[in-house]
C-alpha cells in the first residue's frame, strides 16, 4: 500500500488575465490558500472519490469500467477528466486502484482556479501512488487537457502550469509552453472576492467571439496587456518595484473595462483600495465578477486596505505569495 498527502496552492494572475486564451505569455503566482489531497491505493481494483465540498457525489467504481471512470455529469469531473488524459497508463495497467479524498481553503467559484487545483493536486498524487515518472510540466498539460481538450472548458494553460510550478511564474503559455520562475519570494497584496453572481463563461465566449472577429477594440486591448505583461515582470524582477507594478495594475484594469469583463463592484472595490493606499489594483480572471487584487507599500497598508473592502462589502484577506519547498516540489 502506498499513500500520499498533499496541500496544493490557488493561484492568482498578477498580469494578463485572458490573453492566454491566444497564447500571449502571462505572469501569475500561488497563494497560500490551498486544497488538501489525501490518496492511497487499493488491493481490490476499485477507485474512490470523496470531496468534504460535495460529499453527496461520493462514488465507488471499477478500475475497469470505462462509463463509470469517465463520467463527466458530476462535480468531481476534473477527476474522471484526468483519468480520461492518463488513459493509456490505466490500460497499461500501471494505475489500479485507490482512494481520493479532498477538501478546500481556496473559495470555490472565485476565480482562484479551484478547477487547476483539483486536477494538479489529483494528478500530482495519482503520479506518486503508481511511478509514473511525470515531470511538472507533464502534469500541467494533462490537467490543461482534461479541462480544455476533454471536458471542453474554455481555458488557456496559465492555471494548470502555475500551479504545478508555484512561486511566481511568467508562463509562455502557446503549444510549446516555456515557465521562469521568477526569483520573487514576497508582494504585499490583498485579494478581495466581491461576492457577486459571476458570470465568467458569458464574458469569456463573448471576448473569443469578438477576438474571432478580429474585434480591434478586443485586438488592441489584449496587445496593451501583452505589453503590461512584458513591462510587469522587468519591474518585477529589477528590484520589485511595487510604485510601478500598482501603476501596471490599473493599466490592466482599464482594458478589462474597454472590453466590458469588469462589472461596477470590481470597479468600485479597486477605487476603494487606491483610496486606502494601495499602490494600484486590477480584477483577476475571466471577469463579470470573482476576486480582485491590490499590491500595497507594507502590511500596515495591506490591513487598512482589506478593512476598507470589507466594510465596503466585499471579502478581502492579506496574501502571502507560497513557493514549494524543495524537498516536496510536485
Amino acid at each position: 500500500m502506498s499513500s500520499v498527502k498533499l496541500a496544493v496552492p490557488g493561484r492568482i494572475c498578477l498580469f494578463g488575465d485572458k490573453i492566454d486564451l491566444i497564447g500571449r505569455p502571462v505572469i501569475a503566482a500561488t497563494i497560500d490558500k490551498f486544497m488538501y489531497f489525501e490518496m492511497e491505493t487499493r488491493n481490490d481494483g476499485v477507485i474512490h472519490f470523496f470531496s468534504k465540498e460535495y460529499p453527496a457525489e461520493e462514488e465507488t467504481f471499477s478500475v475497469n469500467d470505462k462509463k463509470a471512470l469517465f463520467n463527466y455529469n458530476c462535480h468531481l469531473k476534473y477527476w474522471h477528466a484526468c483519468l480520461k488524459s492518463l488513459e493509456s497508463s490505466i490500460n497499461a495497467g500501471k494505475i489500479k486502484g485507490f482512494s481520493a479524498n479532498v477538501r478546500t481553503d481556496i473559495p470555490i467559484g472565485a476565480g482562484l482556479s479551484t478547477s487547476a487545483a483539483v486536477s494538479v493536486g489529483f494528478l500530482s498524487g495519482i503520479n506518486h501512488l503508481f511511478g509514473l515518472n511525470l515531470s511538472k510540466a507533464d502534469i500541467a498539460e494533462h490537467a490543461y487537457n482534461a479541462e480544455h481538450n476533454i471536458l471542453g472548458i474554455m481555458c488557456g494553460r496559465m492555471d494548470q502550469y502555475s500551479i504545478a510550478f508555484g512561486g511566481i511564474t511568467f508562463i509562455s503559455t502557446g503549444d510549446t509552453p516555456r515557465v521562469d520562475v521568477l526569483n520573487v519570494k514576497r508582494v504585499p497584496l490583498v485579494v478581495g472576492d466581491s461576492c457577486e453572481p459571476r458570470e465568467a463563461k458569458k464574458v469569456l465566449n463573448r471576448v473569443k467571439t469578438e477576438l474571432e472577429k478580429k474585434n480591434k477594440i478586443y485586438t488592441d486591448a489584449f496587445d496593451v496587456l501583452h505589453k503590461v505583461v512584458l513591462e510587469g515582470k522587468h519591474h518585477l524582477e529589477d528590484g520589485c518595484d511595487l510604485r510601478r507594478i500598482g501603476k501596471l495594475m490599473c493599466m490592466h484594469q482599464e482594458q478589462e473595462n474597454i472590453i466590458g469583463a469588469a462589472t461596477d463592484k470590481l470597479n468600485r472595490m479597486c477605487k476603494i483600495a487606491i483610496e486606502n493606499g494601495a499602490f494600484g489594483a486590477k480584477q483577476m480572471g475571466a471577469g463579470g465578477g470573482g476576486c480582485m487584487l491590490a499590491v500595497c507599500a507594507d502590511e500596515k497598508i495591506q490591513k487598512k486596505v482589506a478593512t476598507a473592502l470589507n466594510k465596503a462589502g466585499g471579502k478581502a484577506e492579506m496574501i502571502n505569495i507560497f513557493c514549494y519547498p524543495e524537498e516536496k516540489k510536485i
